[in-house]
């Protein structure tokens, strides 16, 4: 393998700088890197935010192919032409122009060129807090594939890596932290076409119903009817699209009301509860707690100061949705 030259460079570059030519025109014979950008961020940083360590673009030969045993981050790969694949473990994932690829680089893995076809890539290692479970929260247990549902406004998006990653300024990590946020976005919006994009599709259909009647005690044939599908039909629409079920969903959506209602209206904590749904205030303080991480008075109180909530006290009313 070796780096493009600057003559090369301009010569892979009409491969994929216009979105009109996305496909080579002749095999190479070795591997050229076409871009190859490296960066190394403070050490406690990726604690805290996300950071890309490598980016680059690469128009493989015929025998590439890349295998670890481990590596640190998670690298992405984008196939602008040709095909390839990449092994997970033991599973073997075929990858088309058009698609993205997630590697999760703390298990074994390798990804190869389809010698007779071999691909075009954008590619990038980043890396952040628990990398691994944003890669759960996008694609479940399932592949960690998607066609790109903008081809062009991804490969802008990496033109962008690829100009950050040059200059280095001072604002380096900001950008760096923004951009693999940015990326995620694009990958959920992939993941998610054509759902939630059009206010006909059934999930739409749904969460608008429920969110505008969250007191509600929704079943989950009620739940089912208000997108025309049957119960098991929604629980798979939801872990496919939200990654959890109707009924965690209904859980966080009600307690996101709630919030909302504790900081605004002076009520006490079980009138609450009850305009957001939940049976009783046990039950409204045991979820409150399980997934906020404290109870529904301490969190008000940590919102809003000793101060408001004497005033708050003395002034409590019955409170009503609107």
């Amino acid at each position: 393998m070796r780096e493009a030259t600057i003559g090369e460079r301009g010569l892979f570059s009409q491969w994929t700088d216009r979105p009109s030519l996305l496909y080579k025109t002749r095999m190479p014979t070795e591997t050229v890197f076409v871009e190859n950008l490296h960066y190394v961020p403070d050490t406690v940083w990726p604690l805290s935010a996300f950071t890309v360590l490598r980016a680059g673009k690469v128009a493989a030969s015929a025998t590439y192919e890349v295998r670890r045993a481990n590596q640190v981050g998670q690298d992405v790969l984008f196939c602008l032409s040709g095909s390839g694949a990449v092994e997970l473990g033991s599973r073997r994932v075929e990858v088309q122009a058009g698609e993205v690829v997630w590697i999760a680089n703390e298990a074994p893995h390798a990804h190869i060129a389809n010698a007779r076809d071999p691909w075009m890539l954008l590619w990038f290692r980043f890396d952040g807090p628990n990398p691994a479970a944003v890669r759960t929260r996008l694609f479940g247990e399932g592949v960690p594939r998607v066609a790109a549902s903008d081809r062009a406004g991804l490969v802008a998006w990496f033109e962008r890596l690829f100009s950050v990653l040059r200059r280095r300024d001072r604002n380096l990590d900001f950008h760096l932290n923004q951009l693999v946020s940015e990326f995620f976005l694009l990958t959920a919006r992939s993941l998610s076409a054509p759902a939630l994009r059009d206010t006909s599709d059934p999930l739409s259909a749904v969460v608008a119903a429920v969110r505008a009647d969250i007191r509600r005690s929704w079943s989950a044939t009620e739940i089912a009817r208000l997108g025309g599908l049957s119960p098991s039909q929604t629980r798979r629409l939801f872990q496919k699209i939200l990654r959890e079920s109707p009924r965690r969903w209904l859980i966080r959506e009600r307690l996101i009301a709630a919030q909302s209602l504790m900081v605004r209206e002076n009520a006490p904590i079980a009138s609450v509860a009850e305009v957001c749904g939940f049976c009783d205030v046990y039950h409204f303080s045991r979820e409150f707690k399980r997934v906020v991480g404290t109870s529904p008075a301490a969190w008000r109180r940590a919102e809003l100061g000793a101060t408001r909530l004497v005033g708050m006290a003395a002034n409590s009313t019955s409170i009503g949705m609107n």
